[in-house]
C-alpha cells in the first residue's frame, strides 16, 4: 500500500520505518525534505522510502497519516489540496496537549480528531496510536503481556484498513471505540498514560486489558 506521512520527525520516520518493513511504500514529508537527518532515514528504509513536500505526501498516499504537532498540524493541513485528501483514509496520532502546571488537554469540548475531521470533510479521519509514545508505535514489546490500541472513526472501511496496519506494526489487540468522537476519550487515555508514567517514574508505558 502506498502510505503518506504528513510529518518526518520522529513520530514520522517511527512509523515509516515500521510500515516499510512490512511491505508498504512510504513517502515521509517535510518543510525541508532534504536535511541530513532525513536522508539518515532514507538510507534505512531503502527503496521502500522517500522524503517529499506534504503536497506530494497527500497526493502520493493511499492511505495518510498525519504525524505533526498539533501546533503546526492545522496549518499545514489546510495548504494541502483537498482534492489529494477526498475520500482518503486520513489517520490522526496526534494529541492537543499542554504542560503548564502539569500536562492537560488543550480542548476540552472537543478534540484534535474532531477538529482535523471538520476541516477534511470529505476524507474518513481515524484516531489511532496517540496513547503511546513514538519509540513503541511499532511492534511493541512488553514482558508483563501485549498493550491494546484503540480506534475510533466514522467510516467503518476505514477502520478496518487502519486495523491491517495496525496489526503490520505488531498490534495484536485493537478495540474500536466508536466515531470520529471517541477521539475524545482516546486523547484523555493519552494523558493518563502520560500522568501514570510520571508518577510511576516509568517512560515508554502502555495500557493493556486485562481478561479472565
Amino acid at each position: 500500500m502506498r502510505i503518506g506521512i504528513l510529518g518526518a520527525g520522529n513520530v514520522g520516520q517511527s512509523l515509516g520505518k515500521g510500515l516499510a518493513k512490512s511491505g508498504h511504500q512510504i513517502l515521509i514529508s517535510s518543510r525541508t525534505p532534504h536535511s541530513r537527518k532525513r536522508n539518515l532515514w532514507k538510507h534505512e528504509v531503502g527503496d521502500a522510502g522517500d522524503i517529499a513536500s506534504f503536497a506530494e505526501a497527500a497526493q502520493f498516499g493511499e492511505v495518510i497519516i498525519a504525524a505533526l504537532p498539533w501546533s503546526s498540524m492545522i496549518e499545514v493541513i489546510e495548504t494541502i489540496d483537498p482534492v489529494y485528501l477526498k475520500n482518503k483514509t486520513v489517520i490522526d496520532v496526534s494529541n492537543a496537549v499542554h504542560f503548564d502546571n502539569g500536562p492537560r488537554l488543550l480542548l476540552t469540548n472537543t478534540s484534535a480528531g474532531e477538529v482535523i475531521q471538520s476541516i477534511l470533510p470529505e476524507s474518513h479521519v481515524v484516531k489511532t496510536l496517540n496513547t503511546v509514545s513514538d519509540k513503541i508505535m511499532s511492534h511493541p514489546q512488553y514482558k508483563e503481556g501485549s498493550p491494546i490500541m484503540f480506534v475510533s472513526g466514522n467510516h467503518a472501511p476505514s477502520k478496518d484498513q487502519v486495523r491491517v496496519l495496525l496489526n503490520d506494526l505488531g498490534w495484536s489487540t485493537v478495540v474500536d471505540l466508536g466515531d470520529i468522537r471517541q477521539s475524545f476519550l482516546q486523547e484523555s487515555i493519552m494523558l493518563a498514560c502520560v500522568i501514570s508514567e510520571i508518577q510511576l517514574q516509568s517512560p515508554g508505558s502502555s495500557f493493556a486489558l486485562l481478561r479472565h
